[in-house]
């Protein structure tokens, strides 16, 4: 049997329901991952027991959009980030995003889930498409090992960009990958950490970037491996808002 606990009345339960149920001075028996029971003096012996009086429990937040690598180079005093448009600012945080190695994605990447749990944040996604030269291919490993030590639930965006400057994208040609060089690492990191079971702590997403920075092919093979696969392909954009890949693909034919 796996840990119990026993949370004794709790001031206030929120569920988040579909009828937004709240329930007060109520009991709540927790097994590992699941809550197994809700109501008023509950019991169990073999459970730790944790006093619920004047507290509120509520379902852990879940961030949907982040980029934790930036972590550590936001707020630049060399980069005047708010007298530029966006795609000028891409332009030169680009040229400082080809320096970061593995173990700037480690720190970063703690610093970022630490921040998140902190706030009520239970489980990430993250799009990390910050390969370099200098990084490597191990980088949403090195994130799973960050995750791991917090007890964060993890879902990785594998990025990519694969079009050059010299066809119209923003990427320096030392964060470039080939199509091939990205689904066979996607289908590397699927077949070692991807877990589509319920309360499962680690997922894997194949999330090119934005179609600006990357071939049509490297979406259509995105989609051809997640099919095949059986796991989520998203396309994170810029705009802070994630789309599916008929959308994205209805984009890059534009």
């Amino acid at each position: 049997m796996e840990k119990r606990i026993l949370i004794k009345n709790a001031r206030a339960i929120v569920t988040c329901d579909a009828a937004d149920q709240v329930f007060y001075d109520t009991d709540m028996l927790i097994e590992g991952p699941q809550i197994i029971q809700m109501g008023k003096n509950l019991s169990s012996q073999d459970a730790e027991v944790i006093d619920g009086r004047d507290k509120f429990v509520y379902p852990g937040l879940i961030n949907t959009h982040h980029h934790f690598f930036q972590t550590f180079v936001r707020n630049l005093m060399t980069i005047d980030y708010p007298n530029m448009l966006v795609v000028e600012w891409l332009d030169k945080i680009y040229r400082i995003f080809q320096k970061v190695d593995s173990e700037v994605i480690y720190y970063s990447s703690l610093a970022a889930m630490g921040d998140l749990l902190k706030h009520g944040c239970t489980c990430a996604f993250d799009h990390q498409y910050c390969y370099t030269s200098a990084s490597g291919k191990l980088l949403v490993d090195r994130q799973m090992e960050a995750a791991a030590q917090l007890g964060i639930r993890y879902h990785a965006g594998r990025g990519t960009n694969t079009l050059p400057r010299s066809k119209g994208s923003t990427i320096p040609d030392e964060m470039l990958e080939t199509t091939d060089e990205f689904i066979s690492d996607c289908e590397r990191l699927i077949d070692l950490y991807h877990d589509p079971a319920p309360f499962s702590m680690h997922q894997i997403v194949v999330a090119p970037c934005q179609p600006i920075n990357s071939y049509i092919e490297t979406f259509q093979e995105s989609v051809a491996l997640a099919k095949g696969k059986r796991c989520t392909p998203a396309y994170p954009s810029w705009r802070g808002r994630k789309h599916h890949y008929a959308g994205a693909l209805e984009e890059a034919n534009a």
